[in-house]
C-alpha cells in the first residue's frame, strides 16, 4: 500500500498504552491520495485536520460519509445471523424432506387414496364397469364312443377336445350399497361370443354326459328301493333325454337348454330356493346377475383393507368344510390387491365361488407386460392334492364319510345344487394318473394348463393373467338306473374346461398405470435429488458460516470518500 502514510514518531509519542498505541494512527496530508481512505476497525485516528474521529463515526468537513466492508474480515452480526438462521433453516428442511421422500411412499399413498371406492368418484366408475374385457374360452369335451362302450365294442371312453369357443366378458356391479368403509354388491355378465377367435361354431354339436340325469341319480342314492325305481320308470315314460349321454350343439349346451329332467325337478328345486335359472346350461347360470352377494373393504378408513371380501352371501365365513381355514373368506375377487399384501413372501387369496373356496397365489417371478414392471402369482401346483401330499386339504375331505377326492381333485357338489361336481386342472393336469388311465384322449400341457396372476406392484391392479380350470361330473347310480349301468361306479367324466385371461389393457388402464408407474417414480426422484442437493449445499454453506465466526477476523477495513486536502493512512 504505497499511497498511504504514517507518521510513527508521531504515533509512538502519545501517551498511551502500549496496546492501544498500535491502533493508533496519525494521518498527515498526501498530495498522493487516490480519494479513499482505508482503516482498519479498531484503529484510533488522531491529529486529522477538519475531521472528526473514533471507532464509530468519521466525519471530515465537506465529506459525505460512507462506510463499507471489503470481502474478508468480521461482519455485522446482523446480516451475519440472518443468514445463518436462513441456512439453518433451510438445512433442516431439505433434511426432512430428503427424510420424507427417501423412506416413505408418501406420494404413492396419495395415489392409492385415489383408488378408495367411493360413490361418484373415477375410481368407482372403473370398478362400476371395468375397462377390462377378460376373455373367457371353452373348451368342451366330446365323447365319440360311448354307444360302442354302451354295446361293450370299446372298453373305454375316448373324448375330443373341442373348442376353443372364445366369449367376451363384460361385467358391471349391481345392486350397489354403501354402508360405512363396506359396499355390496352383485355381478352382471354379458358374454359376448367372438366367431373369429374361435375353432368352432354355435351350432357345432357335441355329445356329452347327461347332467341332469346324473344329478337325479346321484340324488336317487338316498331314496328307498321303491321310489327309486319309480324315479327311473318316470323318468324313462315321460322324459326324452334318459340317456347316459346326450347330443347337444355347444351354444344349446353352455347357455341353456329345455330339459324334461329339469322340468319334473323344477318344484323340488324351488322349494330349497336352488332354482336360479330357467333353461338347463353348463353356464346359465354365469350369464346376467349372478345370485352371489359380496360385500367387500372399501379402503375408505384402511388401505390395506381395500377389496378384502367382508361377506359372501351375508355370512362372514362359508359352511361348506369342517375347518374355519378352508370356510375362511379372506381374500379378494382377484381384480384389486392391497398393496401393503405385494410381498414376495405373502400367499395372494382368491375367492372362486364355482370352487366352494378361495385359492392361494404365491409369488412366482418378476414379468414384464408393455414395459411395465409387473408381479407374477402362480396357483400353486399342489393346490388339490390329497391330504397325503398337501395336509392344508384335509378339511376339503367329507367328514360324515372320511373320504377325500382323487389327487388332484377337488369336490364342489356343495355348490353345485348337489349335483355331484368335481373340479381340477385341465386335462386333468396333475391329477392321480389313473383319471386318465380310465379315459383316453386326455393330453395335460403345463404350459397351457396353469394358472396365474400379474399383479402391478404399486397399485395393486391385476393387469394380465390365466386361470384354467376344467369341470367334472362323478357317477353316482342306484343300480335301478339302468340306462347307466355301463358305467362304472366312481367313474369322473370331464365335461369341459374354461380359460379365464386378460390378453389386451384398454388404453384408459394403460394411461394410469402408466402414470402410476413412471410420472410417481419421476416426481419422486425428482423431490429426493432436490433435497440432497439443497441439503449439501445449505450443509457446506453452514459450516463454512460457522468455521469462520470461530477465526479471529485479520481486518475490516473502512471506506470514506475524502477530498485532496485529506491524509491517508495505513497499519
Amino acid at each position: 500500500m504505497d499511497h498511504l502514510n504514517l507518521d510513527k514518531t508521531t504515533s509512538s509519542s502519545l501517551m498511551l498504552p502500549k496496546e492501544e498505541k498500535e491502533r493508533v494512527v496519525i494521518l498527515r496530508p498526501n498530495s498522493n491520495n487516490l480519494g479513499r481512505l482505508l482503516i482498519r476497525e479498531d484503529t484510533v485516528l488522531a491529529n486529522i485536520q477538519g475531521c472528526a474521529c473514533g471507532r464509530a463515526q468519521f466525519t471530515c468537513a465537506g465529506v459525505k460519509k460512507q462506510w463499507s466492508v471489503l470481502c474478508w474480515g468480521k461482519q455485522s452480526d446482523k446480516k451475519y445471523y440472518s443468514l445463518l438462521v436462513t441456512l439453518s433453516t433451510t438445512f433442516a428442511l431439505s433434511l426432512i424432506g430428503t427424510i420424507f421422500f427417501c423412506f416413505t411412499n408418501t406420494i404413492n399413498n396419495a395415489i392409492l387414496s385415489n383408488m378408495v371406492i367411493r360413490n361418484n368418484s373415477l375410481a368407482y366408475s372403473m370398478w362400476k364397469r371395468p375397462p377390462v374385457h377378460p376373455l373367457m374360452k371353452v373348451h368342451v369335451f366330446n365323447y365319440t364312443n360311448w354307444e360302442r362302450v354302451r354295446d361293450g365294442l370299446d372298453a373305454r371312453l375316448n373324448v375330443q377336445d373341442v373348442g376353443p369357443f372364445v366369449y367376451s366378458q363384460h361385467l358391471e356391479r349391481v345392486n350397489v350399497k354403501f354402508t360405512g368403509d363396506q359396499v355390496t354388491y352383485q355381478e352382471r355378465n354379458n358374454f359376448k361370443y367372438i366367431p373369429e377367435m374361435s375353432a368352432g361354431a354355435h351350432f357345432d354339436k357335441v355329445r356329452v354326459p347327461n347332467l341332469p340325469l346324473l344329478g337325479i341319480a346321484s340324488k336317487a342314492l338316498a331314496l328307498p328301493y321303491l321310489v327309486q325305481m319309480t324315479l327311473q320308470s318316470s323318468l324313462s315314460t315321460f322324459t326324452n333325454h334318459h340317456d347316459a349321454f346326450i347330443e347337444l350343439p355347444v351354444h344349446r349346451f353352455l347357455w341353456g337348454y329345455d330339459d324334461d329332467i329339469i322340468d319334473l325337478a323344477k318344484p323340488f328345486l324351488s322349494l330349497q330356493g336352488k332354482l336360479n335359472f330357467e333353461k338347463f346350461g353348463l353356464l346359465v347360470t354365469k350369464n346376467g346377475t349372478v345370485s352371489d352377494v359380496l360385500t367387500i373393504n372399501t379402503g375408505e378408513n384402511n388401505m390395506n383393507k381395500m377389496n378384502i371380501i367382508q361377506k359372501f352371501n351375508g355370512h362372514e365365513h362359508l359352511s361348506f368344510w369342517g375347518n374355519p381355514e378352508c370356510n375362511s373368506i379372506e381374500s379378494t375377487d382377484g381384480s384389486i390387491f392391497p398393496p401393503a399384501l405385494l410381498d414376495k413372501n405373502t400367499t395372494l387369496y382368491v375367492l372362486y365361488a364355482n370352487l366352494c373356496r378361495r385359492v392361494p397365489f404365491m409369488y412366482n417371478k418378476e414379468v414384464e407386460e408393455d414395459g411395465i414392471k409387473l408381479l407374477r402369482y402362480q396357483m400353486p401346483k399342489d393346490v388339490f392334492d390329497s391330504p397325503k401330499y398337501n395336509t392344508a386339504n384335509q378339511c376339503y375331505c367329507e367328514i360324515d364319510s372320511a373320504t377325500c377326492p382323487p389327487s388332484g381333485i377337488v369336490n364342489v357338489t356343495a355348490c353345485a345344487m348337489g349335483a355331484p361336481a368335481l373340479a381340477s386342472f385341465p386335462h386333468f393336469y396333475r391329477a392321480d394318473p389313473m383319471l386318465r388311465v380310465n379315459i383316453t384322449g386326455m393330453d395335460p400341457k403345463p404350459t397351457l394348463h396353469e394358472s396365474y396372476i400379474d399383479v402391478h406392484p404399486t397399485l395393486g391392479l391385476a393387469l394380465s393373467g390365466r386361470s384354467s380350470l376344467q369341470i367334472n361330473i362323478q357317477v353316482k347310480k342306484p343300480n335301478s338306473f339302468r340306462s347307466l349301468d355301463f358305467l362304472d361306479q366312481g367313474l369322473i367324466l370331464p365335461i369341459a374346461w374354461i380359460e379365464m385371461s386378460v390378453e389386451h389393457i384398454p388404453e384408459s388402464l394403460r394411461s394410469l398405470v402408466y402414470h402410476g408407474t413412471y410420472s410417481t417414480a419421476a416426481a419422486q426422484l425428482g423431490l429426493v435429488v432436490m433435497c440432497i442437493f439443497t441439503l449439501i449445499v445449505s450443509g457446506f454453506c453452514l459450516f463454512f458460516m460457522l468455521v469462520r465466526r470461530r477465526r479471529k477476523p485479520c481486518a475490516t477495513l473502512k471506506v470514506i470518500p475524502v477530498n485532496n486536502d485529506t491524509k491517508q493512512v495505513s497499519r
